[in-house]
């Protein structure tokens, strides 16, 4: 009985020690963070009426939109609930939209970025109904190769 008993506190206390030494296997690789989630070039469909591609290299931002070139900084919030956030902060841009800041939310499904923003100056949509003129929902393909 007794060796049953200090068999039992020796497994214990090794299991212990694997765990708190960090050594314990991962569940699961880790998730990028969610600047690392957007990084890439990506491009909305063909056959829709917004044509836009994006280029994320770490925080620097710049997008074409149906022609239109705008270059900013990107943030992320990967925390935020309901939906992770993004932020752009516009440096260059058409009419009055320099130096403002577009908010959005964000989701990465796959190769798949689907972003809903409101327009520079307006309110951080809270989720992805496109409701309003101020509001725009980008679909975007990641394209392979491309950073």
């Amino acid at each position: 009985m007794i060796r049953l008993a200090t068999l039992f506190r020796a497994a214990a206390l090794s299991a212990t020690t694997f765990l708190a030494a960090g050594l314990a296997p991962a569940d699961e690789p880790a998730s990028p963070s969610g600047l690392e989630s957007v990084q890439g070039v990506w491009t909305t469909r063909d056959d829709v009426e917004v044509q836009s591609t994006w280029k994320i290299k770490g925080d620097a931002f710049e997008a074409v939109v149906n022609g239109t070139r705008y270059l900013g900084k990107i943030a992320v919030d990967e925390k935020a609930k309901p939906h992770p956030t993004l932020t752009i902060d516009v440096k260059e841009g058409p009419g009055d939209v320099k130096g403002k800041a577009s908010k959005g939310v964000y989701k990465v499904e796959g190769d798949k970025l689907i972003v809903n923003l409101g327009a520079p100056g307006a309110e951080r949509p809270s989720d992805f109904d496109q409701t309003g003129d101020e509001v725009f929902l980008f679909e975007l393909t990641k394209k392979p190769g491309a950073e």
